[in-house]
């Protein structure tokens, strides 16, 4: 999952353009998807807003072939709250006996110094694939 999340990443950034701001704000999810799904090709299948017994929900739950991926989605609020973010996934993780989850955060800052990036964050005794676009 991890090599999809940083070629959807790769993907973006050849796309992106500030006149389609508005669109990739409201339809982030939805250009991940497309770009997910010739990738599981008949193997896997995503669920989105899975609920958990516990009532709470998560963007996208991947299976592929025998394994399961969480994957969070969020849009860019500053560090604070990437921190809440991480503690979200991580209970997700909790809940699925997961060791690792994934993020992909959409950043629309306009910030020319900003970077994308995509890297693993130890956290909470688990890991958390961050990937910024």
């Amino acid at each position: 999952m991890d090599l999809c999340l940083k070629k959807f990443a790769q993907h973006y950034g050849e796309l992106f353009t500030e006149k389609n701001r508005e669109f990739l704000e409201s339809h982030g999810r939805m250009l991940f998807l497309s770009y997910l799904k010739p990738l599981l090709n008949g193997r896997g299948f995503y669920h989105i807003e899975s609920q958990f017994t516990d009532m709470r929900r998560v963007d996208i739950v991947v299976d592929f072939r025998n394994d399961q991926f969480i994957i969070e989605l969020k849009l860019w609020k500053g560090e604070t709250a990437k921190e809440k973010v991480y503690e979200q996934l991580l209970g997700y993780a909790n809940s699925k006996h997961k060791d690792n989850g994934y993020l992909l955060t959409f950043d629309f800052r306009k910030d020319k110094n900003k970077e994308c990036k995509a890297e693993w964050i130890q956290t909470g005794g688990k890991y958390i694939f961050d990937v910024i676009v």
